[in-house]
């Protein structure tokens, strides 16, 4: 069957939909996460909103970075990294003290899931582009402040130890390949989640607290009966390093990006040992600086009743690019001896 590839790409082309992107994320961790997280440790005198005055005190006001080039991507890169450290600060500011348990439904509540009464106001993002990042720029520092003051509380008033932190921070960054395997089986078992996830795939992942790095829009191909998907760079190695980890070595090798696209059954068959029936279409993906892909592959048989978690041990690196399909549960009780 035809394949098809993507457009050729170089540096990143659409700003704008990079700064629309970090627009959304970047209010909905601060009204959705780190805003009800405090509201809340308020509400039970957890750490007080005078607790906060006190530690900001401590917490000196940031300096101006992203400003100093005036490259326009440059400077969305810059808020990129940010907001990747940003949503790794809340992850971190989020951790459950031992005698201060949180539930779901009262953070849905607090945040106005159920009411908007009670929902956090978002600012309008208008004006020129060059407008809305020194604006974007102005607020990332300001709500970082913030973030940083909350951290600073809850230790000094003991609700967390330096020791926590450092034991989730190293936890967190260690999750890699994990976290796309977590996309993939929260996908398997949630159809409302999967299709989110195939039509506003940057949008759908905030429900798995993974950060989105440096990526403008999030490309996910599923894996059907009749369809199987494929991703590369042509011209350089996009990846949605952030969501999914790593990519094998071999991805960013000159050979792998021409045979795939050259012949993609063949190199899949030869290279990869995956053999695919006459009537399945192949498909090639190109990812680029502003639309990163990765693969839906198909759910394992016998899988039924199997919970995240064990899913998500089904979904190895190959499977993610197209290059193999998931584990089968014998082969993974196979790999596990």
């Amino acid at each position: 069957m035809a394949h098809t590839t993507q457009a050729a790409h170089g540096h990143m082309q659409d700003y704008e939909g990079h700064v629309q992107a970090v627009e959304a994320d970047l209010e909905y961790w601060r009204t959705k996460r780190l805003e009800p997280r405090v509201i809340q440790l308020h509400r039970r005198g957890v750490v007080t909103l005078y607790d906060l005055l006190r530690a900001a005190a401590h917490v000196p006001a940031s300096a101006a970075t992203g400003e100093a080039t005036h490259e326009i991507e440059d400077r969305i890169r810059a808020l990129e990294d940010g907001l990747d450290e940003y949503i790794r600060g809340i992850a971190l500011a989020s951790i459950d003290p031992p005698d201060h348990a949180f539930v779901i439904e009262d953070t849905r509540k607090e945040r106005g899931d159920y009411d908007d009464f009670f929902r956090i106001a978002k600012p309008p993002h208008d004006g020129t582009l060059g407008e809305r990042i020194a604006r974007l720029e102005h607020d990332l520092r300001e709500y970082q402040r913030l973030l940083l003051v909350v951290m600073r509380a809850l230790l000094d008033k003991g609700v967390l130890t330096k020791e926590q932190l450092e034991r989730q921070r190293a936890f967190l960054a260690g999750r890699g390949a994990w976290n796309g395997a977590r996309i993939v089986a929260r996908a398997w078992v949630d159809p409302v989640f999967k299709q989110a996830l195939l039509t506003r795939g940057r949008e759908a992942v905030r429900e798995l607290n993974i950060p989105p790095g440096r990526l403008g829009k999030l490309g996910v191909a599923e894996n059907t009966g009749t369809l199987h998907n494929v991703v590369v760079c042509t011209l350089c190695s996009c990846y949605p390093h952030d969501l999914l980890g790593d990519p094998p070595w071999w991805y960013r090798d000159d050979s792998y990006k021409q045979r795939i696209v050259e012949d993609p059954r063949g190199t899949l068959a030869d290279r990869f040992n995956l053999r695919l029936p006459d009537g399945v279409e192949v498909r090639v993906h190109d990812s680029t600086s502003d639309v990163r892909w990765m693969v839906l592959p198909r759910r394992p048989a016998g899988t039924d009743g199997w919970s995240e978690e064990e899913l998500a041990r089904l979904v190895t690196i190959d499977s993610l690019v197209g290059t193999a399909e998931a584990l089968t549960p014998a082969a993974r009780a196979h790999d596990q001896r």
